[in-house]
């Protein structure tokens, strides 16, 4: 019984290491790049196409310490995904630790590729939109802060969304869902799409949640995809392992 304590201490001093790596490695990056945020802002706000203003004193300073903490949790992610396999690979088979390591690169990919999307197609276009109401009587006065939290408020949340495929690949893999699941009950998805989508878009106008609403039920109809061939393989095995165990009784 002392052993398995001492086992589990064990064990939470080592996640207490790491974490203090992570949050060391984190607030150094921050601080470092505090100094280079600068063109970084430069290249976020370039799109907007007029003069952002500030209207408290200290906006401007925050807009900066955001790109700033934004930056440092980029640089971040390489050290926070080797502490974490770090710290969970020795209780893992072989087989599972192939399947974090194959992993990884869908989940980097589908998240950088959902960044891109969003900054480069939906920011321009729902921009666009928003600033075509734009007149004589109502000129344009965007704050810079106003301008970053509606661009990160798309590119994250987008980033993140993006992760589906992996998400349903990982609960077919675990025998959670089917592709029957998701095919017969893909209207209601649809629906809850629609509904996120309204969340996640800044404006409350049709337009902006359809075009976020759309490439998400291309990652549905993605994820259907890769739980198809999923389910085809784990079947593929169980009728293996049968056929092998009825040759073994014969």
């Amino acid at each position: 019984m002392k052993k398995k304590t001492t086992g589990w201490l064990g064990h939470i001093a080592e996640l207490r290491a790491r974490i203090l790596w992570i949050v060391g490695i984190f607030l150094a990056a921050a601080i470092v790049a505090f100094f280079f945020s600068a063109p970084v802002v430069a290249y976020l706000i370039a799109p907007a196409k007029v003069s952002l203003v500030f209207v408290r004193p200290g906006e401007a300073f925050w807009v900066y310490f955001q790109v700033s903490v934004a930056m440092a949790f980029v640089v971040s992610v390489p050290v926070l995904l080797y502490q974490f396999l770090a710290f969970i690979f020795p209780g893992l088979t072989p087989s599972e630790r192939k399947w974090v390591w194959w992993s990884l690169f869908p989940v980097i990919g589908l998240f950088v590729g959902g960044v891109l999307f969003a900054y480069f197609v939906l920011v321009p276009m729902i921009y666009s939109f928003f600033m075509s109401f734009g007149s004589d009587l109502l000129k344009p006065m965007i704050s810079v802060a106003a301008y970053i939290s509606f661009v990160t408020g798309l590119v994250i949340p987008f980033g993140v969304v993006f992760e589906l495929p992996v998400l349903v690949a990982l609960l077919s893999g675990l025998g959670l869902v089917t592709p029957m699941f998701l095919a017969k009950y893909r209207k209601y998805a649809i629906l809850i799409i629609f509904i996120v989508a309204a969340f996640l878009t800044p404006g409350t106008d049709p337009i902006s949640q359809t075009v976020m609403a759309l490439p998400l039920i291309g990652l549905y109809e993605v994820s259907v995809g890769v739980a198809k061939i999923i389910y085809r393989k784990k079947q593929k095995a169980k009728a293996r392992r049968e056929a092998e165990a009825a040759a073994a009784e014969a």
